[in-house]
């Protein structure tokens, strides 16, 4: 779908990993608001949105959810996370109510 695409894809400067955690971010950001991040009814205007990774972040997302998906939808590819460190990301680490 083209709103899932990363910058550097629709620059046609290539895909690999990072692409795939931009999109993982997009499916992330769907998950959680309802609905996907980059909106806009013309398509020159939906690229322009991703290109500057304008998306509203809706209040009622918690801190951690906030700081994974600005992380990453960061609009450089080498600033995005690794899938490691997504999984590391303490929006999948938090223990509520652990009482070990």
């Amino acid at each position: 779908t083209p709103s899932y695409l990363a910058p550097e894809v629709l620059d046609r400067k290539g895909h690999g990993v990072p692409s795939d955690v931009w999109a993982l971010g997009c499916t992330m950001y769907t998950a959680l608001t309802g609905s996907p991040p980059f909106e806009a009814a013309q398509r020159q205007e939906l690229y322009r949105r991703i290109q500057a990774a304008r998306y509203p972040l809706s209040p009622h997302l918690s801190p951690r959810a906030r700081a994974l998906i600005a992380r990453l939808l960061a609009p450089e590819p080498a600033a995005r996370p690794s899938l490691r460190d997504v999984l590391d990301h303490g929006f999948f680490t938090q223990v509520r109510g652990w009482q070990g």
